[in-house]
């Protein structure tokens, strides 16, 4: 893509891409916004000044295959909402009660989405546009060259297209069975659903043009400077081709530069879950690597990538989540708010830690973080025991208490407190247990660094349970009910 130079590099270079929010889907519609948003940083870092659109088909019609999908399969709305199909989703209420419509439900959770990967589109509602009138020139030049059109077409494409403009019927509302029967001064159309016959003049119609005519439209309509397309669009009579004739031979010639992208296919185990398991700049890298090629995103391949994404130099993703993920999520627990803002990919440190616990359940079966100890822990250990943890934590307490003490520091007087204890076998098996870390960082370093609120509950509880089981003279399996409940 040139650079712009002189005055017309201030003028804003449009990058489109385009969605039917009826619902929210998956992965695959992610490609195309990934990829827009990529052209459009690729735009800024080379000093120009890109924007990214998100043209929302509004004025399309819900099927009942969408509505499904929508409504997550759930039988009580998809027969409530059964009788909607047809007409445009931005006229069908929200069936979950929050918001003004159905499409502008979808149409949040999808910038929400978009959001999370720093994804931030100016949004187009074709819906208002029509109803706005931004699209009457465009329809009133259909409608006067409305057989010049189809010969042309048909001519250059061997595409014949009886209806250029659907006509959402005054009856049912519906936009997706009318036909146009005859145009002259007045439209006639006929409605398959309710069976409506009728005619109007073009500029008393509503209605939206056909999707290829639409789509010339509105690059005329907002000088869109670029297109992102998947490869099914850019065949022999796919959008592409067909919106660029019919945009240079009757709409006014506005033609986009197109940047195409490759099929993308998700295993149904990643399908929802890509964006838990993999930090932002880590999706955006997959979707855009290799921007032509197809994608089949299985558990291999994610695991793949996750060995060659480096989150610094030298330290790929999934070297984090084994090395250094243990240690971040412990000391993430003892944190109010977000973490450093200067950790690897730009992210706090519990987004970081959110992200890389995903992938660690997925691939590792293990969660990282806290844990507090049941009373399983607590009832099959010895006195001695017992108190040997309890005086650990309570030393390990007052070293991370001394300001003047750095973490190296108190790392090195811990190891030095634990090698000179006097030998006790089961100590470091149960401060493992206590702690609910049996992987992990050793047990000097979960000292250093667990958070110091919660080793001091830790301490009060081996405290209560050493003296219970003292005053008993045996193990702490001695305990009453009520030493229980308080661990």
């Amino acid at each position: 893509m040139a650079r712009q130079d002189g005055p017309s590099a201030l003028l804003p270079h449009i990058v489109a891409t385009g969605f039917t929010t009826a619902f929210l889907g998956d992965e695959r519609s992610l490609r195309e916004f990934v990829v827009g948003d990529h052209v459009v940083r690729d735009l800024r870092e080379r000093g120009g000044n890109g924007v990214l659109y998100l043209i929302n088909d509004t004025y399309d019609p819900l099927d009942e295959r969408q509505l499904r999908i929508g409504v997550n399969k759930d039988a009580a709305l998809i027969r409530k909402f059964r009788p909607f199909c047809g007409r445009p989703i931005a006229e069908i209420p929200d069936p979950y009660d929050c918001h003004a419509s159905y499409a502008e439900h979808f149409a949040v959770a999808l910038t929400d989405r978009l959001r999370r990967l720093d994804i931030h589109p100016l949004v187009v509602d074709s819906y208002r546009a029509y109803r706005s009138g931004h699209y009457a020139p465009f329809v009133a030049t259909t409608f006067e060259k409305y057989r010049d059109i189809q010969e042309a077409m048909a001519a250059q494409f061997d595409y014949a297209v009886q209806n250029l403009f659907r006509v959402q019927c005054p009856q049912c509302q519906c936009v997706d069975a009318t036909s146009i029967a005859g145009v002259a001064d007045v439209i006639a159309y006929r409605c398959a659903r309710c069976g409506l016959e009728a005619s109007e003049a073009p500029t008393a119609l509503k209605g939206k043009l056909n999707w290829k005519l639409d789509c010339a439209a509105r690059w005329n309509l907002y000088r869109i400077d670029t297109e992102v397309f998947g490869k099914a669009h850019l065949a022999v009579q796919g959008t592409r081709n067909v919106s660029c004739f019919v945009s240079q031979e009757f709409y006014g010639g506005q033609v986009p530069e197109v940047v195409k992208y490759g099929e993308l296919k998700i295993s149904r185990e990643l399908s929802g879950r890509l964006l838990e398991i993999l930090p932002p700049p880590a999706v955006k890298r997959l979707l855009t690597e290799h921007l032509g090629r197809d994608l089949d995103v299985t558990h291999d391949y994610v695991a793949h990538f996750a060995e060659t994404f480096e989150v610094r130099r030298g330290t790929s993703y999934a070297d984090f989540v084994r090395r250094e993920l243990p240690r971040m999520a412990l000391e993430v627990g003892g944190m109010e708010g977000a973490g450093d803002p200067g950790t690897a990919f730009g992210l706090d440190h519990a987004a970081l830690v959110a992200h890389g616990n995903a992938y660690s359940e997925l691939y590792h079966q293990r969660r990282h973080g806290l844990r507090w100890p049941g009373a399983l822990v607590l009832s099959d250990v010895d006195t001695p025991t017992v108190k040997a943890a309890r005086d650990a934590v309570a030393y390990a307490l007052a070293l991370r208490q001394d300001r003047s003490l750095g973490s190296t520091e108190v790392k090195a007087r811990l190891k030095a407190y634990l090698t000179g204890m006097p030998a006790s076998p089961a100590l470091y098996p149960f401060l493992r247990r206590l702690f609910g870390q049996e992987h992990g960082p050793n047990i000097t370093t979960l000292l250093a660094i667990l958070p110091p609120d919660y080793l001091a509950t830790l301490m009060v509880i081996t405290e209560y349970v050493a003296e219970a089981a003292s005053a008993r003279g045996g193990t702490a399996g001695h305990v009453d009910a009520t030493t229980r409940k308080a661990a």
